[in-house]
């Protein structure tokens, strides 16, 4: 098999060897061919010529423009991204600003309600403590009346009962004037 390869490489050089030395006996390479160097020279020029107009004239200028938007492009979203970084971090502040002064308004309304609810709560204690001592007046003026008439029944009630008494057990002066006349009497004696 080396040999097989050996022989197919040396068989590929001999022709290689032949083929080019077949090229150099004719005239040469055609780029040295003296004959044509003019005309070599003119379409050299001809073809750069036209090659750098192209470039210069056509190609770059679009590059350039497409490089120039890309820039404005990036530079106005930049520009967009900027503002609205300042306009977030505006409205951020504006945001915990309202939400201090809500707090603080919600604080100051929480107070004034406290103090509110606790004016409230002593004026209606106060009132409740008039009204008790109001009734607690009405009821002793009541029960000094309820005495008083209690006291005079009472008197009554005694000298009417005593008359009876009296009456029952056949006394001469058995009736309720006369036994009230006496206890007048006595009670002046007494006071005195």
């Amino acid at each position: 098999m080396r040999l097989a390869k050996l022989k197919k490489k040396a068989l590929i050089c001999i022709i290689t060897f032949f083929l080019v030395s077949t090229c150099y006996a004719a005239e040469g390479m055609p780029q040295f061919n003296v004959k044509s160097f003019n005309t070599q020279l003119f379409w050299l020029v001809i073809s750069f010529a036209t090659l750098y107009i192209i470039t210069t004239y056509v190609i770059l200028p679009r590059i350039r423009e497409n490089i120039r938007l890309r820039k404005n492009k990036i530079s106005n979203n930049l520009e967009r991204a900027e503002t609205i970084k300042v306009e977030i971090e505006k409205m951020i502040n504006q945001f915990d600003f309202k939400i201090e002064e809500a707090k603080n308004q919600a604080q100051k309304i929480i107070k004034e309600s406290l103090l509110r609810a606790d004016k409230e709560y002593n004026n209606q204690i106060k009132t409740i403590k008039k009204q008790i001592v109001n009734k607690h007046l009405e009821a002793e003026k009541r029960i000094d009346v309820y005495k008083k008439n209690v006291e005079k029944d009472l008197s009554k009630s005694a000298i009417s009962l005593s008359a009876t008494i009296l009456s029952k057990l056949n006394y001469k002066t058995s009736s309720p004037k006369e036994i009230e006349e006496i206890l007048i009497k006595l009670s002046m004696d007494e006071n005195v």
